[in-house]
């Protein structure tokens, strides 16, 4: 008797990919902009898990992870959890929201060396962590992919304030801006059953 030990691999479905315009009210809105003049950005580069394994250089800054990182002197999660609970719940009236899982700023640039490749947030087929990606400024998107190194499923474009919701394991990209140098987004995980 043999036994395989292979994995599935996950198919993704644009109905699982959910665009929401004026995700925050504009005084929130205002506040995330005006506070993100003053993100202390860290450097990132790291081994993209996309085929060929090239490098990925951007900019982040972790506002909290759970278990690991809580650091809010702006005081945004409270009211960015607030705002994302309200909209899930408008999008997805039976789901039972948990907790976040984690929020931060990230920055993506334009240029040579600077281009984002596709990848998965997790890599477990656990349906109920979903990404929530709320564009600030700058321009790009989100492109999604059917599975990893697979067909292109859609682009979301980038808009102010609009924000895009799927599940973690899809694999996905940030655009690199075309317009401006610097694009910024705050990246948000939760568990939704």
């Amino acid at each position: 008797m043999s036994i395989s030990n292979t994995m599935t691999t996950h198919t993704a479905s644009i109905d699982n990919i959910i665009v929401f315009d004026d995700f925050f009210e504009q005084s929130v809105f205002d506040d995330v902009i005006s506070k993100s003049e003053y993100v202390p950005w860290k450097y990132c580069e790291v081994v993209s898990e996309s085929e060929g394994s090239p490098t990925e250089r951007f900019m982040t800054w972790n506002i909290y992870e759970e278990g690991t990182v809580h650091f809010d002197p702006m005081q945004l999660m409270d009211i960015v959890d607030k705002q994302c609970k309200k909209q899930i719940q408008n999008k997805k009236p039976k789901a039972i929201i948990h907790d976040m899982k984690r929020l931060r700023f990230n920055g993506t640039m334009q240029g040579k060396g600077y281009t984002m490749w596709p990848h998965a947030d997790i890599h477990d087929q656990q349906e109920t962590v979903w990404t929530i990606v709320v564009y600030l400024k700058g321009d790009g998107g989100t492109t999604f992919y059917k599975e990893k190194n697979g067909d292109l499923l859609t682009t979301v474009d980038f808009k102010p304030n609009r924000a895009v919701m799927f599940p973690s394991m899809y694999w996905h990209r940030a655009e690199s801006p075309r317009n401006n140098y610097f694009r910024t987004s705050l990246g948000i995980v939760y568990m939704i059953d």
